[in-house]
């Protein structure tokens, strides 16, 4: 009888200390979900030009750990996200505060808001694996127009909000923000500041009109600015299986205009693939920038975590006549947690 009434008390213990831990457990996993959720994505693929050099290449495209958490009943949230790939920099690292649907701050490093396609259309998630021409050069995706290439981020804040409620989503919404100016990473070198502000206006569900201008002064020499001046408008559309996009932009810089367009559809079949064309140029007057594009996609994703595009693309010069064009052929394959 007394090793009877041993076991039931080990037995007895046994159970409650497993349940203490599994409650102790699901307090720790609760407090990870609101607090600290881990999640990335790996990208990497294959890259034909037939004018490159190389001509072809195995790449690694983003390597991105990020770091979310709510801290106060979605009143108040961050983010934390690096990317691994060729050097290791911090991309986004922001805080914002949302105390009305119509007024909120964001404050911190994170995309800016000038265009649709930059802000919007994330990389686990946009069309084509290269982004528009306008959204690479104009929106300080690539230092080759103005000598900032930022990953289409920069360092500042910006108040954004909507207007008019209808079905889960906002009729007129807006951004005004102040950045450094400088990209990711980097304090200002300048006085100025870059002032952009967006508005977004959507009739109905899916569809959206939108303009957004941008005030900057840029570093052309050693230690002398000057105005580079943007402006973009576009529209979009978005249903259960179409997509249509367009955008224009032009800028100014050292006298010399730039201007850029993008067009872009698609159709999405029942999961899990998607089928898009672009058509796209980039040209200013000095002719520094001078192509356009062609692109067939489509895009396969047999599950939540997995996403798999191929491109095919015609590029030619926008303005010359003397050039002849090149072929390419782009392989991405993305993971995710």
């Amino acid at each position: 009888m007394k090793i009877r009434n041993l076991l039931l008390l080990i037995i007895a213990f046994a159970i409650g200390f497993n349940a203490q831990a599994q409650t102790s457990g699901e307090k720790v996993k609760a407090f990870a979900d609101q607090y600290l959720r881990l999640s990335g994505y790996l990208q990497g693929g294959y890259r034909f030009d037939e004018n490159g050099d190389p001509d072809n290449t195995f790449y690694l495209h983003r390597a991105r750990l990020s770091l979310t958490g709510d801290i106060a009943n979605d009143k108040i949230d961050y983010r934390l996200q690096v990317d691994m790939a060729n050097s290791p920099k911090i991309c986004d690292l922001y805080f914002r505060y949302k105390p009305l649907k119509q007024l909120n701050l964001e404050l911190g490093q994170f995309k800016i808001p000038f265009s649709y396609e930059n802000e919007n259309c994330g990389p686990t998630t946009v069309e084509f694996i290269e982004y528009s021409y306008l959204t690479t050069y104009l929106v300080r995706n690539n230092g080759r127009y103005d000598g900032v290439g930022a990953t289409g981020r920069d360092f500042g804040f910006q108040l954004y909000g909507g207007f008019i409620e209808r079905e889960g989503y906002s009729i007129i919404n807006y951004n005004l923000g102040v950045f450094n100016g400088n990209g990711i990473n980097a304090k200002d070198t300048n006085s100025a500041k870059d002032v952009i502000a967006r508005l977004v206006i959507k009739p109905f569900k899916g569809f959206a009109v939108t303009g957004s201008y941008m005030y900057a002064e840029t570093n052309y020499a050693m230690n002398k600015y000057m105005k580079s001046p943007r402006w973009a408008v576009g529209a979009l559309y978005n249903s259960r299986h179409w997509v249509a996009r367009s955008e224009y932009a032009e800028a100014m810089f050292d006298n010399n205009r730039t201007r850029a367009f993008y067009v872009l559809g698609g159709y999405h079949f029942e999961k899990p693939w998607s089928v898009f064309a672009r058509y796209e140029f980039i040209n200013d007057d000095y002719r520094i920038l001078d192509e356009q594009r062609i692109q067939v996609g489509a895009a396969y994703k047999p599950f939540k975590y997995l996403r798999l595009q191929s491109n095919l693309s015609y590029t030619m010069p926008y303005m010359a006549t003397n050039d002849n064009g090149s072929f390419g052929f782009n392989l991405l394959v993305t993971a995710m947690f």
